[in-house]
């Protein structure tokens, strides 16, 4: 676990910095491939521009909105260390906020331009996953996302902080591990599958298809409930089974490829 870096003593959290490159590294990837699908390089540039600032807005709004009632409780540990607690609030990422909101962004600049939307959506889908595996990596240095109580192989001992005590209790589950792996072979084989002209939202439902599985299964193995519980299933678990329909749509439509 390393939640910050210190750079002429100010703190960096890990999380961003994994973000950051993870979106660097999957913004090269995808303008690498743009001519598969049509779009040009400065294009999909700017597209990606727009989803960048839904993509803050979506996941940061989502996650400080799961952690109010935590930061509630926890208020004598923020008012003994506000600066901290702050870049912590502010410094996590849920997913699927960020997906949402990225895909509005997208969307926008489609609209605004008058451009078609899926080739946007078939080029950004395949390098989704190798963001997302960057971020989880992150997750894990910063000590978010924590698994379940597990005493097997891999499981990993996290060092006590004042704002998730519970976290160094017992060892834990490498949950971030797992998906972050999980999501570099979804990467590869969307990579791959999309190397040949799909019809227009095949990649994209492919990967949805693949994602709402992967994160059902690993939800499983999360130890933390910053993200809500309800009846047994989690905020991720439900958003997952909504947009299960939508991937098998885009997958399974007869729209000829353009």
């Amino acid at each position: 676990m390393l939640p910050y870096i210190y750079i002429f003593g100010f703190p960096i959290p890990m999380y961003g910095l994994m973000a950051i490159a993870g979106f660097a590294v999957s913004l090269i990837m995808a303008l690498r491939r743009s001519q598969v699908y049509g779009i040009s390089k400065q294009d999909l540039g700017f597209a990606s521009a727009y989803m960048v600032i839904g993509i803050i807005i979506g996941a940061k709004l989502m996650y400080f909105i799961t952690y109010i009632p935590k930061l509630i409780m926890k208020w004598d540990v923020f008012m003994a260390h506000p600066w901290e607690v702050t870049m912590i609030v502010f410094g996590g990422f849920v997913f699927y906020g960020g997906l949402i909101g990225g895909a509005l962004g997208v969307m926008v600049y489609a609209k605004q331009f008058k451009l078609k939307l899926m080739p946007f959506a078939d080029a950004i889908a395949p390098v989704i996953p190798l963001f997302h595996a960057f971020g989880r990596i992150g997750c894990f240095l910063g000590g978010c996302c924590y698994g379940i109580e597990y005493h097997g192989p891999f499981a990993v001992d996290f060092p006590y902080n004042d704002l998730t005590p519970e976290l160094s209790e017992v060892t834990r589950f490498p949950v971030q591990l797992m998906e972050s792996g999980l999501n570099f072979i979804l990467f590869a084989f969307l990579y791959v599958y999309s190397r040949k002209e799909r019809k227009p939202g095949q990649t994209l439902g492919i990967y949805l298809l693949c994602y709402t599985v992967i994160r059902t299964v690993t939800e499983v193995f999360r130890g933390d409930i910053v993200r809500g519980v309800y009846g047994g299933i989690s905020t991720s678990q439900i958003i997952s089974i909504l947009l299960l329909p939508l991937g098998l749509w885009l997958a399974l439509r007869k729209d000829k490829a353009e």
